[in-house]
């Protein structure tokens, strides 16, 4: 089984020979750096030295700062391990051959890739020798005996039994590792599913975290808007104190006016009690005639500001227009002042009979009279004109 969180990849592998129609291969899992891959389109055809080139086009797709692997093809060997066991397979081996031939085993077989320099082959599991036995060059010198058929026979069966037992440990032996690596394999799967129960709780928490951030905030304007509404809501019980203060002052002013006018009605009942209701009758619509004329003498004064606001607006707008004009007719009476006295001291010599004031009533360029621009200044209004300007 591949560790949890490593990344599964599939690298396809160039094939040597060039065929005219490609045929589907198989696929084989390979470990490289720790990491899960599987090699798709192995054939029969497909050497252990195709799968290495396969698998080192794949790595130099990764980043040069995150690549691990270095070096040519030659220089890397794959490693079969099967139960503890390993050993390196030749470059020009068959992989898919060899992959067939381990059959059932097929799941406890890995493929590795690794550096030919790094490489070292674990030491095998001696058989254990049964007892009495005797090294092999004893054996190799002992020379062969004549022995009677009874007692061949007898070492003969001997040797079976010893062979029986040692294949009955084996294969225990190999049961109990077939158990041990179910039971790895079921806490593997155990292990998977409890990062996959964490990792689902982590997401649950950064949801509930982001919803409970959202519900702090939405909790916050509540409480402003509740502080809002409680700020008028105390506004309103004041403002209703107050209405029933006044209501009570109301019914205690009308108490002590029924009072006054009951004793009033008592003492004159008998001398003019029509004329006091008739009195009574034309101050009650009266006082009603008032309470109209002041509520409609509000409503026009309150028109009236508005109509002098408006007007103190125009006035202002039309006081800068003054301003203006003076200001333009001050510059044009300057510009044309030269003109004027040059005029005035020719019309002297000549004729002798104009006045200065006549070049004051009229301008010469403008046509403008002094009168009509006293009354542009200030139309319908004695506003004052300009200290700065000659009108």
């Amino acid at each position: 089984m591949a560790p949890f969180g490593k990344s599964f990849l599939k690298a396809r592998i160039k094939q040597r020979s060039k065929e005219a129609e490609p045929t589907e291969g198989k696929e084989i899992q390979v470990t490289v750096c720790g990491d899960e891959k599987s090699v798709c389109g192995v054939t029969k055809r497909t050497t252990c030295l195709d799968m290495i080139q396969a698998l080192l086009d794949d790595h130099k797709s990764i980043p040069e700062a995150k690549r691990q692997l270095h070096g040519d093809p030659k220089d890397f060997c794959l490693v079969e391990r099967w139960k503890g066991f390993e050993r390196a397979i030749p470059p020009l081996t068959h992989i898919l051959r060899l992959w067939l031939a381990w059959g059932e085993q097929r799941p406890f077989v890995r493929f590795v890739l690794v550096k030919t320099s790094d490489f070292v082959a674990a030491p095998v599991k001696k058989c254990a020798k049964p007892k009495g036995a005797r090294p092999k060059r004893h054996e190799q010198t002992r020379a062969p005996q004549s022995l009677p058929a009874e007692k061949q026979k007898r070492v003969v069966r001997k040797a079976f039994r010893k062979l029986e037992k040692l294949h009955k440990e084996n294969k225990s032996s190999s049961e109990d590792v077939d158990k041990m690596v179910q039971l790895i394999l079921q806490q593997d799967h155990a292990i998977r599913e409890q990062i996959q129960r964490m990792q689902d709780l982590d997401s649950e928490l950064e949801r509930m975290t982001h919803l409970q951030d959202g519900f702090e905030g939405w909790t916050s304007d509540v409480d402003e808007q509740v502080n809002r509404l409680v700020y008028t809501s105390d506004g309103i019980e004041q403002l209703e104190t107050q209405v029933q203060m006044h209501q009570l002052l109301i019914l205690e002013l009308s108490r002590e006016i029924d009072k006054e006018l009951r004793k009033e009605n008592q003492q004159e009942a008998a001398e003019d009690e029509g004329v006091h209701a008739a009195e009574l009758e034309r101050l009650q619509s009266e006082i009603s005639r008032s309470l109209f004329a002041g509520v409609s003498l509000q409503n026009q004064v309150s028109q009236m500001d508005s109509q002098l606001q408006k007007l103190e607006s125009t006035l202002v707008l039309k006081d800068d227009e003054c301003w203006q004009l003076a200001s333009q007719l001050n510059q044009l009476q300057i510009a044309d002042r030269g003109e004027e006295k040059a005029f005035f001291l020719e019309a002297v010599k000549g004729k002798g009979e104009l006045r200065l004031c006549e070049l004051t009533d009229t301008d010469s360029d403008t046509g403008i009279s002094s009168t009509h621009s006293q009354d542009s200044l200030s139309p319908g209004l004695d506003f004052p004109p300009p200290l700065d300007s000659d009108v």
